[in-house]
């Protein structure tokens, strides 16, 4: 299970969905308060201001299904059928995700007509969907590879 190259691509997804989830996503300096864009929410992190601006619980449960998904791709590595199909369907929430998280973004950006400061791991959902697409690819081969060998018996 864990010998195979796309089941390690699928870890790498895993752990990088994982830092998304645990890390702010980007910083707001707004009316001399600064504010963190996280999964959950815009908050504040001067105790005097207001402590949630905006609720952003789409992203959350977004990211918590991309890390279920992958994981439990790894774990039909026997149904090569289904792990393409969940590997597709990842890719696509994953490119989902970070569109919604750029939506979010300029929504802020647009609306308090602040610049935002961004971060390495704001592209880890793409860098993430890379990985995905290359366990994609090595399932599919795998696939064809036992699909060849039905043929020749």
């Amino acid at each position: 299970m864990i010998q195979r190259i796309q089941s390690l691509y699928l870890l790498c997804v895993t752990a990088l969905l994982s830092f998304w989830l645990h890390l702010p996503l980007g910083r707001f300096l707004y009316g001399g308060n600064e504010y963190l864009f996280r999964l959950t929410g815009i908050s504040s992190l001067n105790p005097d201001a207001d402590k949630l601006m905006a609720k952003t619980w789409p992203l959350l449960i977004l990211t918590i299904l991309t890390i279920v998904i992958a994981l439990v791709t790894i774990f039909f590595y026997k149904k090569r059928m289904i792990q393409i199909r969940l590997s597709v369907f990842n890719f696509i929430l994953l490119i989902g995700l970070e569109g919604l998280w750029g939506y979010y973004m300029y929504q802020v950006k647009s609306s308090l007509n602040v610049p935002a400061n961004f971060s390495i791991i704001d592209v880890f959902p793409l860098v993430a969907a890379f990985f995905t697409f290359m366990a994609l690819r090595r399932i599919a081969r795998d696939e064809a590879i036992v699909r060849s060998m039905d043929r020749l018996r």
